[in-house]
């Protein structure tokens, strides 16, 4: 009776020694089953979904068509940096007539300072941009005089009803460490025939 217990004694390190490597191997397989599961599931919600259209359509009445307008825009001679240190910007203010097949005049360009203060006019007289045509200004980096709080307000016309002009100032630094960014003019009143 002792041998038959020895017997099963020894049978049974190997019976565990038999089955547990199967036992690892079918959990190792759910695993991956499992994974891979998971993994085409997560490739279905990263695949490219188109943008629908018909949310995306821009609606007639939507195009800015006018025939004259007054526009604000932003512009930085500086910003803080550093613990309030004035980091100088130099800026390019961009006037670009958008439309295909008209002209229009730019009537003036007066430069304000942060307090409103009207520092200049940058036009001298006026200024024709032919249908797609483009025009800048620029303000050095050492003209500190408009200060953070500075803006352009550009008064233009045409004769007809055109697309409005797209405006901007760009501002680039390139001290200690480069900087740069726009702003985007902001119609403040217009004329539409």
């Amino acid at each position: 009776m002792e041998k038959n217990n020895n017997i099963k004694t020894k049978k049974r390190p190997l019976l565990i020694k038999l089955i547990a490597p199967v036992i690892v191997f079918v959990m190792l397989l759910a695993g991956v089953v499992y994974l891979g599961d998971r993994l085409h599931s997560l490739e279905d919600n990263l695949n490219y979904v188109p943008p629908a259209l018909e949310n995306m359509l821009v609606d007639s009445n939507s195009i800015h068509i006018t025939s004259a307008q007054t526009v604000y825009v932003p512009i930085y001679s500086h910003v803080y940096s550093t613990g309030g240190s004035p980091q100088l910007l130099e800026v390019t203010l961009s006037i670009r007539n958008s439309d295909p097949e008209k002209s229009i005049t730019l009537l003036s360009a007066q430069y304000y300072n942060s307090h409103g203060k009207k520092l200049q006019n940058y036009l001298k007289g006026q200024l024709t941009l032919g249908p797609l045509q483009a025009t800048e200004l620029l303000i050095e980096k050492q003209d500190a005089r408009g200060g953070s709080g500075a803006n352009f307000i550009i008064e233009w016309r045409s004769d007809k009803p055109v697309y409005e002009p797209v405006i901007e100032a760009i501002m680039i630094g390139n001290e200690k460490n480069g900087i740069s960014f726009k702003s985007y003019g902001r119609p403040l009143m217009k004329r539409i025939n």
